[in-house]
């Protein structure tokens, strides 16, 4: 469901279009452009407001939800962060986990980037990127990571979706936003980093078979037998396929191309030639893990 204008400013204020009289005598004004709203209120279509005398600017909801958002996580100064995972793995290593604000800080420029929101928690920082329409791409990414800041994405179009009544509003909004975690993401855990960190000095170089007699490249000898040859000279032999089950697997996940100069430029494309694999090293991964996780205060212990 596209998104109506669910908010105007009314007296300085955002207020919802549940709690405003219909039409004109609303008194509000668009949040973004600052032009005069009419509460649109009928039996049928969804509630919300529309500008009086001029097309629909284009940032009035991205601008109004962003405002509501803020509003929200600074009233409360609480949030329930998303689980964090190991790296393509569904290995948990912390649950979702309320953390409480010492301080609200609204964007704010941190070098050449400004999140919507920082947060500190036990004076650790902590962005928050809320999401209407524009969400953290690779770019803005890569300039998270660069900084060295914990950051979380809350896709808010898909939790107003979700949140919406048509009669009652967005009642349920402001709790989806701090207790729910489907509609959050990780786009940078320092945690998490450290530990794929100490993972990776584990791994072990494997060499990918390119071969006319298999269909896929593969790689042998897998320490955590996903496939088994069936027949052959290597029957009973453990193996994995590259496209399949190397890619994706939280134990294999580096992995190294043919990298060569083009007018100067260098390409990284060709045969894949080498998997690094830490599977056969288990055990020691389980002691990486619960080494992070010792800690009596996880509220800043799951963003440092």
């Amino acid at each position: 469901m596209d998104i109506k204008l669910p908010f105007g400013l009314q007296d300085g204020k955002l207020v919802d279009i549940s709690s405003v009289d219909s039409g004109l005598g609303c008194n509000c004004v668009c949040p973004s452009c600052g032009q005069r709203l009419v509460a649109k209120k009928g039996d049928f279509n969804q509630h919300h407001f529309a500008h009086h005398d001029r097309v629909e600017c284009e940032g009035a909801v991205e601008t109004a939800l962003h405002i509501y958002a803020k509003n929200i996580l600074e009233k409360h100064k609480r949030i329930v962060l998303p689980p964090v995972y190991l790296n393509n793995s569904d290995r948990l290593i912390f649950p979702p986990t309320e953390v409480a604000f010492d301080k609200v800080v609204l964007e704010k420029r941190l070098n050449n980037i400004i999140p919507d929101i920082i947060v500190f928690i036990r004076g650790k920082p902590l962005l928050i990127e809320i999401a209407v329409t524009h969400f953290v791409d690779k770019f803005k990414e890569s300039k998270i990571l660069a900084l060295g800041y914990s950051a979380i994405e809350i896709n808010v179009k898909s939790l107003f979706n979700t949140a919406y009544h048509k009669v009652f509003g967005y009642r349920d909004f402001e709790k989806l936003l701090i207790e729910e975690t489907n509609f959050k993401r990780w786009v940078n855990n320092l945690k998490q980093n450290l530990i794929s960190e100490q993972i990776k000095k584990l791994v072990t170089s494997k060499k990918v078979i390119h071969s006319g007699l298999y269909k896929y490249p593969t790689v042998d000898n897998c320490p955590i037998d996903k496939r088994i040859w069936k027949s052959g000279h290597k029957k009973g032999q453990s193996y994995a396929s590259l496209d399949d089950d190397c890619w994706n697997c939280p134990f294999g996940e580096i992995i190294r191309k043919q990298k060569y100069f083009n007018n100067g430029m260098m390409v990284i494309e060709g045969k894949i030639r080498e998997v690094y694999c830490c599977a056969h090293r288990q055990e020691e991964i389980d002691d990486i893990i619960t080494k992070f996780k010792r800690t009596k205060d996880l509220q800043a212990t799951i963003i440092t």
